[in-house]
């Protein structure tokens, strides 16, 4: 049981230390991730048909 908290505490600790260096990160570098993470506008197949064509 001690072990089982022990590596509950650890892998809590990394998890925190993570989600702080991404915030840091974040407030530093501002929106890295929004640019990252963005959705691709799709490409509808009328428009990527006409492009085919040309």
């Amino acid at each position: 049981m001690e072990t089982m908290l022990q590596g509950l505490v650890i892998i809590g600790g990394l998890t925190f230390s993570l989600a702080a260096s991404l915030l840091i990160e974040e407030v530093i570098f501002g929106q890295i991730f929004r640019v990252a993470f963005a959705r691709r506008p799709e490409i509808s197949k009328q428009s990527s048909a006409n492009t085919q064509k040309n």
